[in-house]
C-alpha cells in the first residue's frame, strides 16, 4: 500500500492464497529437520532453500527471459504457482488464481505426508 496499491478485497484475497505456499515451506522445513543435524538444516533450509526458491518461483525476473529447461522445471515446481495465484488474485482473475492454488497445494499435501512418514520412519528406526 505504500507503494500505491490499493485496499481491497483482491488484496486479502491474495494474502489468503499464499496459505497453501505457507504449508508447503512448513512441510519443507519438517523435512530438511528430519533429513539433516541442526548445523546443516540452519544453512540449507535458511540460505540454499530460500534463495533456490525465489529464483524458481520467478520473483526478480520473469521466468520466461530465461525460458527452456530453467522454465520448464520451474513450471513443474510449486513455487511458481503460489506466486502466480498471488498475482491472479490481486487481478481478480479467481479463474488462474484456483488452478494455481490447486498445483500448490496438492505438493503441499505430499510434502507433508513424506515429512510426516519419514519422521515416522527414523523415530522407530532409533
Amino acid at each position: 500500500m505504500a507503494l500505491g496499491l490499493p485496499l481491497s478485497w483482491r488484496l486479502a484475497a491474495a494474502v489468503l492464497s499464499l496459505i497453501p505456499s505457507a504449508f508447503l515451506y512448513i512441510g519443507l522445513g519438517l523435512l530438511c529437520g528430519t533429513l539433516f543435524n541442526d548445523k546443516q538444516v540452519g544453512g540449507i533450509c535458511g540460505a540454499v532453500l530460500t534463495n533456490v526458491t525465489a529464483w524458481l518461483a520467478g520473483i526478480w525476473f520473469d521466468l520466461s527471459l530465461i525460458g527452456g529447461p530453467f522454465q520448464t522445471v520451474a513450471n513443474l515446481l510449486p513455487f511458481v504457482h503460489g506466486v502466480d495465484g498471488a498475482k491472479a488474485a490481486v487481478a481478480g482473475n479467481w479463474a488462474a488464481m484456483g488452478i494455481h492454488l490447486a498445483v500448490v497445494t496438492g505438493w503441499a499435501a505430499m510434502v507433508l505426508l513424506g515429512a510426516a512418514a519419514l519422521f515416522r520412519w527414523k523415530m522407530v528406526e532409533y
